[in-house]
């Protein structure tokens, strides 16, 4: 559990469920929970224990975007122009700190990361959402590139995530309008992978990370890595990559596993390992 419960954490089957609990402000992320879940993140990629990770909000939404009362100056925590608080070296350097910094843990921690969605996914929630591999969603969630409405340039890394993930007049037009797209058409601009009943985002989130959390994570891992780096390299480099790949997860007892069932024409039993 987080400090002070502002997330949870839990493993089923070696998913490991982290929680944003901040129900009463729709999981608004601020500095403070910002900073933690980096922390965890950190940690669960060293951990063997977790092979897959599943991200959701508590209560009815996932994530509103940027705590209001911080975004406002009003808190204890600066923020650049808005408030008097000094600011410390590193806020200086990357205003957002921990909550831009997040974005790149979902793709550092080096093992898949799956979002369950309902309700609000906005500004920095948005980000985290769409830096996950999939993303499960019930009816009621909106999409909102909500920075533009607030008077603000978009951050968290949604300019790097939105034209990959969907057209690049579609992520034009959320950066530029901050406009709330409804389920369906989340669904339809492929910012939602999986549209499922209200209420059953996690459950199906779980049916799937559960599937991959059975097999053979390093290789999973592996492909999972040479995929994102795909997007800023050219097909020799990805050889290269895929060729280094191929001959680390060569050594792992799953492959050899995966192997012997594949001769033997029966389901492998991978061990992860």
């Amino acid at each position: 559990m987080g400090s002070d419960a502002h997330y949870l954490f839990e493993i089923e089957d070696r998913v490991g469920v982290v929680t944003l609990n901040r129900p009463d402000k729709l999981n608004a992320i601020n500095w403070e929970l910002a900073q933690d879940l980096c922390d965890l993140f950190r940690d669960l990629r060293k951990r063997d224990d977790v092979a897959v990770i599943v991200l959701t909000g508590a209560g009815r939404g996932f994530c509103s975007g940027g705590d209001a009362e911080w975004l406002g100056g009003e808190s204890d925590r600066g923020i650049p122009g808005l408030s008097e608080v000094p600011l410390e070296r590193y806020q200086r350097k990357t205003p957002a700190g921990p909550v831009a910094e997040f974005t790149r843990w979902i793709v550092e921690v080096d093992k898949p990361v799956i979002a369950a969605l309902a309700g609000p996914v906005m500004g920095a929630g948005l980000a985290f959402a769409l830096a996950c591999d999939r993303r499960f969603a019930d009816g009621t969630t909106r999409m909102s590139a909500a920075m533009v409405r607030l008077g603000f340039a978009p951050d968290c890394g949604i300019t790097y995530f939105l034209p990959r993930i969907t057209s690049l007049s579609t992520a034009l037009m959320m950066v530029e309008t901050g406009r709330i797209l409804e389920a369906e058409e989340c669904f339809r601009h492929g910012l939602i992978d999986e549209l499922v009943p209200k209420g059953e985002a996690l459950a199906a989130a779980m049916v799937y990370a559960k599937e991959l959390a059975g097999g053979p994570s390093v290789a999973v891992d592996l492909a999972r890595r040479f995929v994102h780096k795909s997007l800023t390299s050219t097909l020799d480099e990805m050889l290269d990559y895929e060729a280094v790949a191929a001959t680390m997860s060569a050594h792992t007892a799953d492959a050899r596993e995966g192997t012997r069932a594949f001769l033997e024409k029966r389901k492998p039993e991978f061990q992860g390992h």
